[in-house]
């Protein structure tokens, strides 16, 4: 069974992608700041994380630095906030930090969880 870890400061956003992806069949932990996220990430096990980039605590560019996908190999879905301060271009700042998929908080469901399933496969795929 896959496991995901999401990682956001929001309380109904972390029960959201629990809700969602839960219904999809997989496993979901969450944590409610960065440090917390990086030590669950450390305990490993995981297939996939979900990070809100602006996270409290350790931010979402430092974890997405501690987390070092492309070291891991696991795929790194980022959310972000349209109109988070002293973020230019969010999408941008999570591709280039590595994200292999990147959406705005006012995302479609059906698109977070195409895109869930799709790194999934690539990853078992690649294993």
């Amino acid at each position: 069974m896959k496991r995901i870890l999401a990682i956001d400061d929001d309380l109904f956003a972390r029960e959201f992608y629990r809700y969602l992806l839960e219904a999809e069949g997989w496993v979901v932990e969450t944590a409610p700041n960065g440090e917390e996220g990086l030590a669950r990430f450390r305990e490993g096990g995981f297939d996939l994380v979900i990070l809100g980039l602006f996270v409290h605590g350790l931010d979402g560019p430092g974890l997405v630095r501690e987390l070092d996908p492309e070291v891991s190999g696991i795929p790194l879905v980022a959310i972000f906030d349209t109109d988070a301060p002293g973020a230019a271009d969010p999408l941008h700042l999570a591709l280039t930090l590595g994200a292999d998929r990147a959406f705005p908080k006012s995302f479609d469901y059906r698109d977070l969880v195409e895109a869930v399933r799709e790194l999934l496969a690539g990853a078992a795929a690649a294993a």
